[in-house]
């Protein structure tokens, strides 16, 4: 596996090279966030999901896109055993955006999971669980020309006594992300709130951004 030297903020645009340039926007959204708010003692991938979603948004904006959130659109079922698509219902959608001609639509989820000594493996079968509930998620809107993507903000989490060693595990954790099946995905983990700790003793040091292309 090749060792990924930048745990400060990296891209991989494996099959979809047009979202280059809004991960590149999206780290520098999260480091500024994170370095405007470092004196107290917060950042912006402590919150939920729809917190982390507005954040990509902003990105898409500042990569020259545009961008809607949390809107009404068509849905269909899907028939457990047949597979086949149900009659349509009125449903909503976490994200429609377009950049250079092309339309998106995403379902976005978020996931924490504690990545020490070794729970590498939990870790990966977390996020992979995440990853396809968004894919199924955002499989059940009908795609009129979209192309339809499932999202996932992935935290980890480390006790306090690893402090230490932490630049170590984030690259570890961050080599692991290269194992899912993604479309693409981003990281950022800036130095200046690499170490805010929360009140129970854990600390949160960035997140990363997956996406997977939905075709069916």
């Amino acid at each position: 596996m090749n060792t990924i030297p930048n745990i400060e903020g990296g891209r991989r645009c494996k099959r979809v090279r047009c979202f280059e340039a809004i991960f590149k926007e999206w780290i520098g959204c999260i480091s500024q966030i994170a370095h405007d708010w470092k004196s107290r003692g917060d950042v912006p991938w402590w919150y939920n999901e729809r917190a982390s979603l507005s954040v990509f948004a902003g990105a898409v904006w500042r990569a020259g896109g545009l961008c809607f959130e949390e809107y009404c659109d068509e849905k269909r079922t899907i028939g457990t055993q047949s597979r086949c698509f149900g009659k349509p219902y009125p449903g909503r959608v976490d994200l429609g955006f377009s950049r250079n001609g092309i339309d998106f639509i995403g379902e976005a989820k978020a996931t924490w999971h504690c990545f020490g000594q070794c729970d590498r493996e939990g870790a990966g079968d977390r996020i992979r669980r995440r990853l396809k509930s968004a894919c199924d998620d955002v499989r059940l809107t009908t795609p009129n020309g979209r192309r339809r993507f499932g999202i996932v903000f992935a935290r980890p989490v480390f006790k306090k006594r690893f402090k230490a060693e932490i630049d170590i595990k984030l690259k570890r954790w961050v080599e692991m992300l290269a194992e899912f099946d993604t479309s693409a995905y981003a990281w950022a983990f800036p130095p200046c709130a690499r170490h805010i700790y929360s009140e129970d003793g854990y600390f949160c040091p960035g997140e990363a951004v997956l996406v997977k292309e939905v075709h069916k």
